[in-house]
């Protein structure tokens, strides 16, 4: 058998120490010292083992001495000595571990063996073992000795740097996104049937919201809510496979050493009291938060490189590449954050504890876990949310499927494009998405006739109304859930205008069917308000930028004046038609005249609020504000008039005197209602 070679780490006092102990040895007869194993070839010789600190290894060390010819050589005197302690640094007594015998003669079967105490102090350290009484070679322990309970300390630590190294990828996402401010919500509003824009829009939104999961996630909602076609999102969410990329290939970079620093840098610019330098400095923040949980990750990791049954488990990955993909794509399903896992794996690869054959696999499972995102947005929805869902699935296993018979010639491409295998990961990382994207990206179109077939449109059945643009899972993007609520706000309000509008037409046709069908309507316009504004106080709860929690206050507000004017609508007007219908005589042209003018210059003004909410035009919410005591004093000649035409001998006014001056004061609320929509977008609450 070969001499074995001492680590690297041994320092040069040991090489001194050898050689001046070889020196002073007999000349005598020469044997060979190997590492005992068992009778079925297993290592019994007690190398590489892990304990605790002032306890006893739970093997011995053993050694097997034989002659030239390979027979057992018993009467060898062997030394074993202990060489390093600590960090190569020799300790005291109590720190450095012992051996229970340091000579020991070898036994007829030409075996020699010690128990062995650590010492009190953490770390790696080696014992030698040569032959005292014959020439020969020598034999080096690796042992490792850890506090109590290293393995539970070593799953805390793990799983709190997974946390704070989440909480970073938030936290500066949050900081991109009040950065972004209107422009992600711009961004998002432009995508056009064209694939390419779509993938650009989907590379930048997942950049600043720091998720390709929530981009995905956020494509269903979309989709659910008839604001995106298949086709259209398909390009988005190939788009957010290549900009989640982009966080893995800066979090590569070894420069969590510096990430205290750059939180301290960040958190200096955080609380700063202008309003852009404190969001960057949350971004710098978070990106330091991130760095700073890969170190604890690494710190923690480290025992764990020296436990066979650790390095038994990340060699599965190699030798099972299918269990290594199917784990990674369920660990990365229940945390939600590919970039999570990956950084996990980039952790290992750090501590030289996983190789680049064994980290592909684990990237190829991250990027298939990331769908089940995708997959519970789209539970419940509309048949188009599922399509993308589905095809997003799809998209991933597919290229996954593709590559795994060229895993071999993948992996040996990727090692040439780095010198490390971290660089090597996230490269790999990028060009597996990048290359799905390229190779995707032109079929879009078919791919999308293929699950429009698969997946049918639902079987007309009775529609429930609820809202179709809130979706909880975008509350944690400000900027896009004001725009869902926005958009959910609009469609109230239109609700609510269809019931005004019509509303005169009851009085004038005295249709008893129009009336119910409007008390019905007023369902709908409590169904939204209702949903709204929890809505938008769960998203009031979250952390915003002062603009948009402003929009949130004024979305608040504008709900409020549309549900009024539905309830005056609906509970007012409408039982003031009822009573118009029953009263005899009937009204008079006039009144119903001067109720049908009244209310058309009310409907203008409500219209004008309205367009002017919906395309933020304050030239036009100033003018409807404006208008305002123009037809209060409408109101106020109507009345006059219609007080004045009392002293007449026209009994049918006399009778409904009283309704049509109800109507006119309901109509007056309407129109104070309506001003107030103005107000709101003029920030004058």
């Amino acid at each position: 058998m070969k001499d074995s070679k001492p680590p690297r780490g041994l320092s040069l006092l040991f090489w001194a120490f050898l050689c001046l102990w070889a020196a002073a040895a007999p000349a005598t007869a020469e044997v060979s010292l190997e590492y005992a194993v068992g009778i079925d070839g297993e290592d019994i010789s007690g190398n590489r083992q892990i304990g605790t600190v002032s306890e006893y290894f739970q093997r011995p060390l053993r050694v097997r001495v034989a002659d030239e010819a390979g027979s057992p050589m018993p009467g060898v005197l062997v030394e074993f000595v202990v060489v390093e302690a600590g960090e190569g640094q020799p300790g005291g007594p109590a720190e450095v571990p012992a051996v229970d015998r340091r000579f020991v003669e070898t036994g007829p079967a030409g075996y020699a063996s010690t128990s062995v105490r650590a010492g009190s102090r953490e770390g790696a350290f080696h014992v030698m073992c040569l032959p005292r009484s014959h020439e020969g070679n020598y034999l080096v322990f690796e042992l490792n000795t850890y506090r109590q309970n290293w393995v539970a300390f070593t799953l805390v630590g793990l799983v709190g740097g997974l946390a704070i190294f989440l909480f970073g990828i938030k936290f500066s996402g949050r900081g991109l996104q009040k950065a972004a401010g209107g422009k992600l919500r711009q961004i998002v509003a432009r995508l056009t049937a064209n694939r390419f824009l779509g993938v650009l829009t989907g590379i930048i939104v997942t950049v600043i919201i720091q998720s390709s999961s929530a981009t995905t996630a956020m494509m269903v909602s979309f989709a659910n809510a008839g604001l995106i076609t298949l086709s259209q999102a398909m390009g988005v969410i190939l788009g957010s496979d290549v900009g989640t990329t982009l966080t893995v290939q800066l979090i590569a970079f070894r420069i969590f050493d510096y990430a205290l620093l750059i939180v301290a840098a960040g958190f200096v610019l955080f609380i700063s009291k202008i309003e852009r330098y404190s969001r960057i400095g949350q971004v710098v923040m978070g990106f330091g938060l991130l760095f700073f949980g890969m170190s604890v990750m690494s710190a923690a990791v480290a025992p764990a490189k020296h436990h066979p049954a650790f390095a038994g488990f990340i060699l599965g990955f190699e030798r099972s590449p299918v269990l290594a993909i199917l784990a990674s794509a369920v660990f990365t399903a229940v945390i939600q954050s590919s970039a999570a896992t990956i950084g996990l794996v980039l952790t290992f690869a750090f501590q030289s504890m996983i190789s680049l054959r064994g980290a592909i696999p684990v990237v190829l499972g991250a990027n298939i876990g990331t769908c089940a995102t995708a997959l519970l947005a789209g539970m419940g929805g509309t048949p188009e949310g599922k399509r993308i869902a589905w095809a997003h699935t799809f998209f991933k296993v597919l290229a996954v499927a593709l590559l795994y018979p060229f895993l071999g010639r993948f992996t040996a491409a990727i090692e040439g494009t780095a010198d490390t295998v971290t660089r090597q990961i996230a490269n790999a990382h990028t060009l597996f998405n990048v290359g799905a994207a390229l190779a995707f990206l032109p079929f879009v179109k078919p791919w999308a006739r293929l699950f429009r077939f698969l997946i049918k449109e639902e079987e007309a059945g009775a529609e429930v109304f609820k809202p179709v643009y809130l979706d909880p899972r975008v509350l944690e993007t400000p900027a896009l859930a004001l725009g869902q609520a926005t958009r959910e706000t609009l469609r109230m309000a239109d609700i609510a205008y269809r019931m005004y509008s019509r509303s005169v037409e009851v009085f004038t046709n005295d249709d008893e069917g129009l009336r119910e069908r409007l008390i019905e309507e007023d369902d709908k316009v409590d169904t939204l308000d209702e949903a709204i504004t929890p809505y938008l106080t769960r998203l009031s709860q979250g952390e915003m930028s002062d603009d948009e929690a402003e929009r949130a206050v004024c979305l608040l507000f504008i709900v409020h004046r549309l549900e009024l004017i539905g309830d005056i609508v609906s509970k007012s007007l409408m039982d003031l038609a009822l009573k118009k219908m029953m009263v005899s005589p009937r009204f008079s042209h006039d009144a119903l005249e001067s109720i049908k003018v009244y209310h058309s210059e009310v409907q203008k003004a409500f219209q004008m609020a309205i367009d002017s909410f919906a395309s933020q035009n304050k030239r036009l919410a100033e003018e409807v504000v404006g208008r305002k005591s123009e037809l209060n004093n409408m109101e106020r000649e109507l009345h006059k008039n219609h007080l004045l035409g009392l002293t007449g001998d026209r009994e049918e006014v006399a009778e409904t005197s009283t309704i049509f001056l109800d109507v006119l004061n309901d109509l007056k609320r309407i129109n104070s209602n309506a001003s107030g929509i103005a107000y709101a977008v003029l920030g004058r609450l």
